[in-house]
């Protein structure tokens, strides 16, 4: 066996799927749907983790479809529907409608946070992860992986080495427009301007990384404008370590909000 040589196995497993129907108001249905583990699980302890792991469900994910019917959306709720909407429960999974935009008839439930309609986002020119802005958390953990955890990773198989040299071989530029596509713009006097000092407000189903800067201060570095012609900032964090980094522009140090999940402070509020 080759030193450093990564490889995967995966043990038999034992799995249950339960299906559940509720009829909360006339016409109106709720669909439940429970993955469970029963694969027996008796090893030594010493093989800890990667034992438990070859028997486990890694990245599961359910696809529901429908015939002579339509699935509600969650993250865009419309008003009728959403007491029953939030009434609904998710453990470890992120239920988007899929498909065609407008489409109702498939829900896709994926362990990671998607919008519905998932797409293969143009700016991805490679396939590092799932494709979409994934790739970019994807990427940037990789560049911040010890020289060792690199050679280690580079004698495992040819995809992860693809992704390691994709990694390091992109330009900043070429990471931030994984982050979505954006132009700059000059903004008008009543807009937000660069400079400002702001909090943060995330709104329900933004990225979970964005919701955890919820209520921090900011500084807006740039006005954008993406192609849905709707404005997004570019701000570093007033507390983060690395913010003269964002500064610099460089990735990891640079977040982006729409301009209504800000709240505008006086130009000298310091709290």
């Amino acid at each position: 066996m080759v030193a450093g040589l990564i490889l995967r196995t995966q043990e038999p497993l034992e799995c249950c799927v339960e299906v559940s129907l509720e009829e909360p108001h006339a016409g109106l249905f709720r669909i439940g749907v429970r993955i469970s583990n029963h694969t027996p699980f008796a090893v030594p302890v010493a093989q800890g983790r990667e034992a438990a792991l070859a028997r486990s469900l890694l990245s599961a994910h359910t696809i529901l479809r429908l015939q002579d019917g339509e699935f509600v959306s969650l993250l865009d709720t419309p008003p009728q529907f959403q007491e029953a909407a939030a009434a609904c429960s998710n453990f470890g999974t992120w239920p988007v409608l899929a498909g065609e935009p407008g489409q109702r008839d498939t829900v896709l439930s994926s362990p990671i946070i998607l919008y519905d309609y998932p797409q293969i986002a143009p700016e991805s020119r490679a396939d590092s992860c799932d494709a979409t802005e994934i790739d970019e958390i994807l990427l940037l953990r990789v560049l911040t992986l010890s020289d060792a955890e690199k050679r280690e990773l580079a004698a495992g198989d040819p995809r992860a080495r693809a992704i390691l040299a994709r990694a390091e071989a992109l330009s900043s530029d070429e990471l931030m427009r994984l982050h979505g596509r954006l132009e700059r713009t000059r903004a008008d006097s009543s807009a937000i301007r660069i400079g400002e000092r702001v909090r943060l407000r995330p709104k329900a189903g933004a990225d979970i990384f964005d919701l955890a800067l919820g209520g921090r201060m900011a500084t807006v570095r740039e006005v954008h404008r993406d192609f849905e012609d709707r404005l997004q900032l570019s701000v570093t964090v007033d507390d983060d370590p690395g913010a003269d980094l964002g500064e610099l522009g460089l990735p990891g140090h640079r977040f982006f909000f729409f301009a209504d999940e800000v709240e505008r402070t006086s130009w000298g509020d310091q709290s």
